[in-house]
């Protein structure tokens, strides 16, 4: 089926209204074809004759036809302006139904502002054919069929100059029309490209003004608004020459008929009234003709415009249930990986390969190694965000392809390190999962999640309406939100996404407590950098270069050589020494001495002593402060250590893999 007839069909669950509409197109040009034929009696009859009472008559009629045609007309122009409109809500609906259907895959290699174009401009092209071009088209083939009967009853030798340039004028169209599509093709594309830098420029607004790059990126949508305008500037070109071009072919058309016709009237063989009635008929039929060269451009365009929604509806999803496959709905959380290896689509390095490992329901899974090396790749396989390409991933023993989408993901709750929330209020957002869930339910999650008490404090508690993307909320309290939004659906298998790098130790603090109420009795997979988050795991897996190079527990792999001693040598062994020492100050013991590399042991040396009758306050209020610096201290040394953690990677020679759809390597 080609584009402009699969276009058609979608009205065709509205055919009775269509039949409608184009009954009333024909009542309306009855009407108005009788016009000149009323007009012709007048002046042969009124005027010639000189009958009064005979003008008054065809006078009114002509009102009375006007007025028919104007009914009509309106129930024409409504019922089209309907069509268009419900067509453009199925294609809308359609479209993003599409969008959520697809899988990441396709979101790897898509720009968002292609995917908006196609769902707002490219969807209103459509409309804008289905509302004017497809009546017009229809109407200007009725109205030359309809009048080129009339004119060779009248006079045949007249009708034939009336109709000489009609030929030319549609071969115009049609071939302007060809001509024209790739054009416009190319500027929906540069307008998907125009919407995505505007996008990026509006999501990374703070990005922008962070590194003053406001007139830089101002440049940028310059040149892409440039682009655009040329593109339509070359269009408008084209379509400027074109109409005067069928201007001056009916011109012709008349310019004929008042010289043959006035001809004919001064030999006798026709009246002054049928030589006004063809000049009539001929500007009527030349109006809708003239059209056909705006309407070969509107559905040259409307053709572009479906073309590229079509090529979204037409996409086969790499991700779907597959036939057999049947609901798990009691899911005990039992993972096992056999032999996987897995690549991103369009890429020819394994992001994964030879990975195998269990893990038992209520056990804590964490996943250790540098940027790239199969992490996150890893927790995309369990939902079925990917297939694997070789070896298996099984739930309680049976493969997740062979699991319903649906009840797969329905039970595996998800935490990113980038939180994503919507622009609802807090409660929608924490219920997003489980949109029927009870208020009381809600609450119950929130205050788990260590996020009752600064909701409480929002303007509206649970009502209030968060910012696109949570932007009015700290980073912490987006990741309490989405701990909540994962606690509140109950996941038997639970996946956190370093969803504590981004936050400062406080909040850390905070989110682990979280965190353990959520990962209580489920299947817990921990990505994360910091060591600190992964020490309470029962198996520790330690990932480099796409496979697994260690595995055990953190007491396990402490007396391993590798990776994980290497990084927590790095990271942990300061900050431990460092809390041994704030937890000695707070029971007022002596303090051991820190590792920092400062003479921070001898501060306590030179104290001085307390005054009688102070000694318990002096001491608290010193050690108050003296915790706070070494907790500063070990925070900064922290910090140090994730630094560090590179130059474990550049002395390993591990790299970093990039796939050519701009993803990691996970």
């Amino acid at each position: 089926m080609n584009i402009f007839a699969r276009t058609l069909s979608y009205l065709l669950p509205y055919w009775r209204r269509l039949v409608l509409v184009y009954i009333s197109l024909f009542l309306a040009l009855a009407f108005q074809l009788a016009i000149p034929d009323v007009l012709e009696r007048a002046i042969d009859h009124g005027v010639d004759g000189r009958n009064g009472s005979y003008l008054a008559r065809a006078a009114l009629l002509i009102v009375g036809l006007s007025v028919l045609q104007a009914i009509f007309t309106f129930i024409r122009s409504y019922g089209t302006n309907v069509l268009a409109e419900v067509v453009g809500n199925d294609l809308r609906d359609q479209l993003y139904a599409k969008f959520e259907d697809l899988p990441f895959q396709f979101y790897d290699r898509s720009q968002t502002g292609q995917l908006m174009s196609r769902a707002t401009e490219d969807i209103n092209n459509i409309r804008g054919m289905m509302m004017f071009s497809l009546r017009a088209v229809v109407q200007a083939i009725g109205m030359l069929i309809i009048v080129a009967f009339i004119l060779f009853q009248k006079d045949w030798r007249l009708a034939l100059v009336s109709l000489s340039t009609t030929p030319i004028l549609i071969w115009w169209s049609i071939r302007f029309g060809i001509s024209i599509r790739p054009m416009f093709l190319k500027i929906q594309q540069q307008f998907g490209s125009m919407t995505s830098t505007l996008q990026e420029n509006v999501a990374g607004g703070r990005v922008v003004r962070a590194f003053a790059q406001e007139k830089a990126e101002s440049e940028r949508f310059e040149a892409e608004l440039q682009e655009l305008f040329q593109r339509n500037l070359r269009a408008s070109s084209r379509w400027a020459f074109n109409f005067p071009a069928t201007l001056a072919l009916n011109g012709l058309s008349v310019a004929g008929v008042v010289w043959f016709g006035g001809y004919l009237v001064l030999k006798g063989q026709i009246t002054v009234g049928t030589l006004v009635a063809f000049q009539v008929y001929t500007t009527m039929l030349q109006e809708p003709i003239r059209w056909l060269g705006f309407v070969v451009q509107r559905i040259a365009r409307s053709n572009a415009s479906a073309e590229r929604i079509f090529e979204v509806l037409d996409t086969k999803p790499a991700i779907r249930d597959l036939p057999g496959a049947k609901p798990l709905p009691d899911m005990k959380g039992v993972v096992t990986f056999d032999n996987v290896q897995f690549r991103y689509p369009g890429t020819k390095v394994d992001a994964l390969h030879d990975v195998s490992f269990a893990a038992e329901p209520g056990q804590i899974v964490a996943l250790v190694g540098p940027t790239g090396s199969g992490k996150s790749s890893v927790v995309s396989l369990i939902p079925r965000f990917y297939d694997v390409h070789g070896g298996t991933v099984s739930i309680d023993g049976v493969n997740v392809r062979d699991i319903t989408l649906k009840s797969l993901r329905s039970q595996i709750g998800i935490v990113m390190q980038e939180s994503f929330l919507f622009s609802m209020t807090v409660r929608e957002n924490i219920a997003y999962g489980r949109p029927d869930a009870p208020f009381e339910r809600v609450v119950a999650a929130a205050k788990a999640a260590k996020a009752h008490d600064f909701i409480l404090r929002m303007q509206d508690g649970y009502d209030t309406v968060i910012g696109e993307r949570g932007v009015t909320l700290s980073g912490g309290q987006k990741q309490r939100l989405a701990i909540a939004r994962a606690l509140l659906i109950d996941p038997r298998i639970l996946i956190l996404d370093d969803s504590t790098a981004s936050v400062d130790s406080e909040t850390e603090h905070d989110i682990q407590e979280a965190l353990r109420v959520l990962m209580k009795g489920r299947t817990s997979f921990v990505i994360a950098q910091r060591l600190s988050t992964v020490q309470d795991a029962n198996q520790v897996l330690v990932f480099q270069d796409g496979t697994i190079t260690q595995r055990g527990t953190h007491a396990a792999l402490l007396e391993q050589e590798g990776f994980y001693r290497e990084l927590y040598d790095l990271q942990m062994r300061d900050q431990e020494e460092a809390s041994a020492s704030i937890a000695a100050v707070r029971v007022g013991d002596d303090a051991p001495e820190p590792a920092f590399d400062d003479d921070s042991g001898d501060r306590w040396a030179d104290a001085p002593d307390p005054a009688p009758g102070e000694s318990g306050v002096a001491m608290m209020e010193d050690g108050a402060v003296e915790a706070e610096e070494l907790m500063a201290e070990a925070d900064h040394a922290e910090r140090e250590a994730e630094l560090a953690t590179a130059r474990i990677v550049r002395r390993d020679g591990t790299t970093t893999t990039t796939t050519t759809t701009g993803r990691e390597g996970k």
